[in-house]
């Protein structure tokens, strides 16, 4: 078996054009970003040396942030009070499971914690409670292939639908007493009743009379539940969906990611052509996740090419547009990255991006790493935060400084497997791995509490990254940080 090392080499040898000049990176804090925060539809953003000089005259103190905020004539909203709480100690227990961590979100109340494991099971947790939190029911997926690859709850969190590389999707009611489970077949309503494919993303609409899922057949689906059929299959990618969701509560606007490198926006009140209603253009490798901020304008997304974007959905290419200037391959390196580093320099763009904001810094390798907006009540949604396949956090400002770094690699909370445990896994997975027991985790999804200033990281660790599990890191005032 050929060597990283050669197989890397040989990698370059057959992709001539990665020679390129590393891309020219925007300035940082860059204006576009602050101008954008202080436009009022984010949380405001301080200069850097208005910021510095306000920390050393007034250290921000909970207690004293709270006295000027209640003495002050000035209505100051609860994200003005608490941006700076961003989590920065990391607990001294976590959630341990024997197979890989795919996802794990908070309810929109915060009232539990759910997780999709590579066991098949779906975890929910109360969250009420002191961490570790209380396991108060499983799921078993009846159907699956590989892996549960995306879990969702509906907003009322009565209902939580989990899918698998499998053309349907279980839905099960979130209380522990009802144990019922329901299959949605999403080839239901289909031209063709046998079609196989595998669904790698799927999201709740706001009323959760339907689910949105994106697939390994290029297509999305919208799926009504009621009517147990699906309402719409749109075909329009050119390689596989990796991440879907609703634009906002309306379920009109749809927003899909594909390995195509491209996100396209749907309009579902102008589908007679079922073609979409534009092109966002940026990534030049496939896209890993999208998340809308829900507002029908905002959406950001991570890409193979190592990079996060923020976009404007008001930018957008036309179709016409999109087809004159090139398809995908023309800017893709092809290089896979599950197991091969990214031959170009992160950040390298699409030559007509349309994207707002750029942010590198963390690494989208090994798996489908997962982005989000920080929460509107606790910050505004002025970060943005992402996981990374170095073990690592990264929480961004909006005008592209890095906030905080979560090292999770580094805390060592995880507990290393003894010689025993090395052979057994090594025998399980019959590879002949040579891999040292200090392999950093993967962070593969991050969940900031919408209320409070908690970050809970989905990570794969253990041995060869075979194992998974669920660190909560908090934030703790500490003087030596705001001095």
């Amino acid at each position: 078996m050929a060597s990283f090392a050669n197989q890397l080499s040989l990698f370059f040898s057959v992709h001539p054009r990665l020679s390129l000049p590393a891309p020219k990176l925007e300035p940082v804090p860059n204006p576009k970003g602050i101008e954008l925060a202080n436009n009022g539809e984010f949380g405001f953003v301080e200069e850097k040396a208005a910021n510095i000089q306000s920390r050393r005259r007034f250290p921000h103190m909970t207690g004293d942030r709270l006295f000027r905020r209640e003495m002050s004539p000035v209505y100051y909203p609860l994200s003005t009070f608490s941006q700076h709480m961003i989590p920065n100690y990391t607990s001294r227990k976590f959630l341990h499971f024997h197979r890989r961590t795919y996802s794990g979100q908070f309810s929109e109340d915060g009232s539990f914690f759910y997780t999709a494991s590579q066991d098949f099971k779906v975890r929910m947790y109360d969250t009420s409670h002191a961490f570790p939190w209380k396991l108060y029911k499983t799921v078993k997926v009846e159907i699956a292939s590989w892996t549960v690859t995306d879990a969702t709850l509906s907003n009322d969190n009565k209902w939580i639908a989990y899918s698998s590389i499998t053309p349907s999707v279980q839905l099960a009611s979130t209380s522990p007493d009802d144990s019922v489970q329901e299959r949605l077949d999403f080839n239901v309503g289909t031209t063709s009743r046998y079609h196989r494919f595998g669904i790698w993303s799927l999201r709740f609409s706001a009323d959760g009379r339907q689910i949105v899922a994106g697939s390994n057949d290029q297509s999305l689906y919208v799926y009504d539940i009621e009517s147990k059929k699906v309402l719409l299959r749109l075909d329009g990618h050119e390689d596989d969906v990796n991440a879907v969701c609703f634009g906002d509560d309306s379920g009109n606007l749809l927003y899909s990611g594909s390995d195509d490198q491209v996100i396209k926006v749907w309009d579902r009140r102008s589908m007679s052509s079922k073609q979409e209603a534009g092109v966002l253009l940026g990534h030049v490798e496939g896209i890993t996740y999208i998340d809308s901020k829900k507002d029908g304008r905002y959406l950001v997304s991570n890409g193979k090419d190592q990079s996060m974007k923020l976009w404007d959905i008001r930018k957008l290419v036309s179709s016409e547009r999109y087809g004159e200037v090139g398809g995908y391959k023309d800017y893709s390196s092809h290089f896979d990255y599950r197991y091969q580093m990214y031959p170009y320099a992160a950040g390298k763009r699409h030559p007509n991006d349309c994207s707002v904001m750029t942010y590198t810094g963390h690494e989208v390798l090994r798996t489908l790493i997962r982005c989000h907006f920080s929460p509107p009540s606790s910050s505004g949604s002025q970060y943005l935060y992402t996981g990374s396949s170095n073990g690592k956090v990264h929480i961004y400002s909006l005008d592209g400084q890095i906030a905080k770094v979560i090292d999770v690699g580094s805390s060592d909370l995880y507990d290393r497997p003894s010689r025993g445990q090395e052979e057994e896994a090594a025998a399980r997975l019959g590879r002949g791995y040579s891999r040292s027991l200090q392999e950093e985790p993967c962070v593969r999804d991050v969940a900031w509490h919408p209320y409070l200033p908690t970050i809970a990281t989905s990570s794969w660790c253990g041995y060869a990254n075979e194992e998974g599990g669920v660190m909560l890191h908090q934030w703790r005032e500490d003087e030596k940080e705001v001095s």
